[in-house]
C-alpha cells in the first residue's frame, strides 16, 4: 500500500466553502476542511503559491487539508484578493492588501478552536507566511514550509498563468526573504518544519544547502527548526510547462506528494 493510500486512524472530515467577511474591498472566498463530529484540536492556515503554481498545487493542498481534517485539524485555504474565486484583479493587488487578508484569515482560523495555531506556506506562499509572522507574534505555535525559496527572486521564474502581478507588486514580493521573526522569550518556542523535495530520489534524505541555511537561520533566531527532504514530483509546476513530465495532472493521481503528507502529519502530531 502506498503512503497516500495508507489508512488514517481518525474520523471523517467535511468541506465547507465560505465567503469570509470583514476584508477590505469585499469578502474572500475560502474553503474550510473540518473534522466531523468534534471540535477542531487546532487550526492550519495554508498560504498558497502564487501565479500558475497556485492552480497546479491546489489538488495536492486539498488532499493534505483533507487528511489533516480527518486527524482533527481545522484547515483554511484562502483565495487572496485578485486570486482564485475572490473578488478583484491580480493587477490591482498589493502586498499590504495580501498581508491584511492573511492576518484576517489567521484571526478567523483561531476562532474555530482552542488549540495550537499552525501557519503552512507553500512555495512563494512560504515567503508571505514568513512576512506576516512578525505581526502574529505569540499567536503561531508552528510553521510548516513546503519547498520554500530563500527569497523573492524565485518570482522571476514563476509562470504567471491567469495572474498578472503589477510591476509594483512584483517588486514588493521580490524583496521578501525567508527570514525568521523575532522570538518572544516569554512564550513557548515555535516549531518549524522545512520540507524540501527531490523528485529524482537522489538525495536519499540529504538536505540541500539552501534548506540547510534556512534551517540554521531559524535555529539561530530561537526556533525549534528542522529540515526534511522527501522524494516527490514537482506538483506545483503546471503540466503545460515544457520539460516537466513529472508535473501533476488530473489523470496522474500517483504524483500526489505522499511523502510530504506523512512528514507534515508526523510533525503536527508532535505539535498537537
Amino acid at each position: 500500500m502506498s503512503p497516500a493510500a495508507a489508512p488514517l486512524a481518525t474520523s471523517a472530515a467535511r468541506i465547507e466553502p465560505a465567503q469570509l467577511e470583514g476584508f477590505d474591498r469585499g469578502p474572500r472566498f475560502a474553503v474550510w476542511w473540518l473534522p466531523s463530529g468534534r471540535d477542531p484540536l487546532g487550526s492550519v492556515l495554508c498560504v498558497q503559491p502564487i501565479g500558475a503554481e497556485r492552480a497546479a498545487a491546489r489538488h495536492a493542498l486539498a488532499a493534505q487539508a483533507w487528511r489533516l481534517a480527518r486527524q482533527g485539524w481545522a484547515v483554511l485555504l484562502l483565495d487572496l484578493f485578485g486570486t482564485g474565486d475572490s473578488p478583484g484583479e491580480t493587477a490591482d493587488a498589493s502586498l499590504e492588501g495580501w498581508r491584511g487578508d492573511l492576518l484576517r484569515a489567521a484571526m478567523l482560523a483561531r476562532q474555530r478552536h482552542a488549540g495550537p495555531n499552525v501557519l503552512w506556506g507553500v512555495r512563494a506562499g512560504a515567503l508571505l507566511a514568513a512576512d506576516i509572522a512578525v505581526a502574529l507574534d505569540q499567536l503561531v505555535d508552528a510553521y510548516v514550509f513546503w519547498q520554500a525559496p530563500a527569497d523573492g527572486s524565485v518570482l522571476a521564474t514563476l509562470p504567471a498563468g491567469g495572474d498578472s502581478l503589477s510591476p509594483a507588486m512584483f517588486a514588493e514580493l521580490a524583496e521578501l526573504h525567508m527570514q525568521p521573526p523575532p522570538v518572544d522569550e516569554r512564550g513557548a518556542t515555535p516549531a518549524v518544519l522545512f520540507v524540501d523535495s527531490d523528485e529524482t530520489g537522489a538525495a536519499h534524505g540529504g538536505i540541500s544547502p539552501m534548506v540547510a541555511d534556512l534551517t540554521e537561520q531559524w535555529l539561530e533566531a530561537g526556533f525549534a527548526a528542522m529540515p526534511r527532504t522527501v522524494s516527490v514530483p514537482p506538483f506545483w509546476v503546471p503540466s503545460d510547462v515544457p520539460g516537466n513530465p513529472g508535473a501533476w495532472s488530473s489523470a496522474t493521481s500517483a504524483a500526489l506528494p505522499a511523502a510530504m503528507f506523512l512528514v507534515t502529519e508526523e510533525f503536527l502530531e508532535v505539535v498537537r
